[in-house]
């Protein structure tokens, strides 16, 4: 296949108008003699000779190119360093024959396993004139999906604006893996320039229009809302397919997510809200699914509202039960302990994350003892009533920590000491205490010099990283934790440069 293209290039008529006419050429002297020698100078010469044979190549193209494709060709061929010498002239000579060249380098480099980014450069400054050639290679099953998406990001670079509206009816075809990456590099084009983004966005609109595919159509409208300005009949449009029954599954979802991108549309979407509880909670999962997406699209306080009122902490399904915990509650100490009866751990985490929490939708619930208590035993041993999953109780004692109280903290120490639970759960209460207790950086940086606590080592050099302010306590603790044990050194030099920017332990 090489020697194909290459006796093709060898054939191919010079661009018009050539830039290196034949009465040019002799008016100089220089001819394909001269230019077989220059090619041959390159090939072994690194210096002062090599530039200036570089500079005649380029001043002659028509002779330059003759040799460097005879040369590639030649017995015995040419190494690998000398191949990317060759073609490295062929890329600065902007001949369009070579393109095929390039492109069938690339080809063998990538079919081969070897480095591709010179080929994908020349490919590159090959601009718009390379697109026929990434677009075949786009196409190739035999390639990679990683490997095709690399071509096609060059591809969707290089293309003029009036080949962007080509490029767009491959949305929505396809692997799922190539999509992400077209969607990507459409929303990167269309972000550079203002003319790009129209025109991609009227290529999307066009195809919105004609598109009897559902899923095509929810890649249109999901691409549609993240590369471009929203127009008010693009937000009409989406607007009437969230509120839609009949619209198809996909496309209500593709909807919700561009709404959600945009902003805005909070009737539309508590209507979806409302309309799919009954069926959400009896377990039908397409109703369960766009009710998640349409409350996780609202404003904070809003979903909350709208949690409680339906009454989702009661839902089995743990998307919707989480969703309840996380964004709001009925109010009072029970429903801590309704939640963490749940089957679904994230539905157990999602509660625990809403004690003491402070945003739109703040927690109404009151770091009392009996609460501090409950989450002490959540986040303490399996065998004394704690939470089996480590992730629950790394939840359970982070609340601990917002509730920001002498007995929050008090519980916090206990756990740091308590052998009797996952090390993740010691080491999130000792970061708790650098977060939220006025005392506790220097103690936690006590302890990790204190051999008690070897196995947290790491956990707590690293919480320390998060200390309000640095402290000789802590400068002392992590300088000597950096000095000690190598399995703990780099963290705690992390911390170090983190916390005393600029300066070094003694």
């Amino acid at each position: 296949m090489l020697s194909l293209v290459l006796a093709l290039v060898c054939l191919a008529p010079p661009a018009s108008p050539a830039p290196e006419a034949a009465g040019s050429a002799q008016a100089d002297g220089y001819g394909p003699e001269q230019a077989r020698a220059d090619i041959e100078l390159i090939l072994v010469d690194r210096g002062r000779a090599y530039l200036d044979a570089r500079a005649r190549l380029e001043d002659h193209p028509g002779s330059a190119a003759t040799a460097v494709v005879a040369r590639l060709e030649a017995v015995p061929a040419p190494g690998p360093d000398q191949r990317d010498r060759l073609l490295n002239v062929l890329a600065a000579l902007q001949r369009p024959e070579h393109v095929g060249l390039f492109g069938e380098q690339l080809r063998l480099a990538m079919i081969q396993d070897r480095p591709t980014q010179l080929w994908l450069s020349l490919l590159r400054r090959q601009g718009d004139a390379a697109g026929p050639v990434l677009l075949e290679l786009v196409g190739d099953r035999e390639l990679g999906d990683e490997q095709r998406g690399a071509v096609l990001d060059v591809l969707v670079d290089v293309s003029g604006s009036e080949r962007l509206t080509e490029l767009l009816a491959m949305v929505g075809h396809g692997a799922g893996a190539l999509q992400d990456r077209l969607r990507r590099a459409l929303i990167r084009r269309a972000h550079s320039s203002t003319k790009d983004e129209q025109t991609i966005a009227a290529g999307l609109d066009a195809g919105l229009e004609r598109t009897p595919e559902p899923a095509r159509t929810a890649q249109l409208l999901i691409l549609r809302a993240a590369c471009c300005e929203p127009e008010p009949e693009f937000r009409r449009r989406i607007a009437g397919l969230i509120a839609d029954p009949e619209a198809p599954f996909q496309v209500r979802v593709a909807a919700i997510d561009g709404l959600s991108r945009l902003g805005g549309g909070e009737g539309e979407l508590e209507a979806v809200v409302r309309s799919q509880a009954a069926d959400a909670l009896k377990g039908k999962q397409a109703a369960e699914v766009l009710l998640a997406l349409a409350l996780a699209a609202l404003p904070e306080d809003q979903g909350a509202e709208l949690a409680v009122d339906l009454e989702l902490h009661t839902a089995a399904a743990p998307r919707l039960a989480s969703l309840a915990y996380r964004y709001g509650h009925p109010g009072g100490a029970q429903w801590l302990e309704d939640s963490q009866t749940h089957l679904w751990p994230e539905v157990r985490k999602a509660a625990l994350e809403r004690v003491a929490y402070r945003g739109p939708a703040q927690s109404t619930v009151t770091c009392d003892r009996a609460l501090v208590r409950r989450l002490g035993t959540i986040g303490g041993p399996v065998s004394d009533g704690g939470e089996a999953d480590a992730r629950v109780g790394r939840s359970a004692v982070a609340a601990l920590g917002r509730c920001g109280t002498e007995a929050a903290f008090a519980a916090l120490r206990s756990l740091v000491h308590d052998t009797g639970i996952d090390l993740s759960q010691r080491g999130e209460a000792g970061k708790q205490l650098v977060l939220h207790d006025p005392a506790g950086p220097a103690d936690v940086a006590e302890m990790l010099l204190d051999a008690r606590f070897s196995d947290l080592a790491r956990d707590l050099a690293s919480a320390l990283a998060r200390a309000p302010e640095p402290t000789p306590e802590i400068r002392d603790a992590l300088c000597r934790a950096a000095a000690g044990n190598p399995m703990v050194a780099s963290t705690a030099h992390e911390s170090f440069t983190a916390l005393f920017p600029g300066q070094r332990c003694e």
